[in-house]
């Protein structure tokens, strides 16, 4: 199963530390303020936590999606990717 984790941070050090987060449980980058990857039931909800430890009660939002195989097969990219977010193989 692939997670997806999207937020809306306008906190610069808060929005910052939860990339990192994002990246340090082996999330990819896909959008701005989007990553995806392929991590346990365990680890999402580790993930879940920290993230909600930093967002503490600072304004923001932050979403985790689970998407299953069949459903990432439905998946449309429409025009150009950023280059640097492009390399989605690990999907496939």
């Amino acid at each position: 199963m692939q997670t997806l984790v999207i937020y809306d941070i306008s906190d610069d050090e808060v929005r910052l530390r939860v990339s990192e987060a994002c990246k340090k449980f082996g999330l990819t980058r896909i959008q701005r303020s989007a990553f995806l990857g392929k991590i346990s039931s365990a680890e999402r909800k580790e993930l879940a936590a920290l993230l909600k430890r930093i967002l503490g009660d600072g304004d923001g939002n932050i979403q985790i999606f689970v998407i299953c195989r069949s459903d990432m097969a439905l998946r449309q990219v429409i025009g150009k990717p950023v280059e640097k977010y492009a390399k989605l193989d690990f999907l496939f």
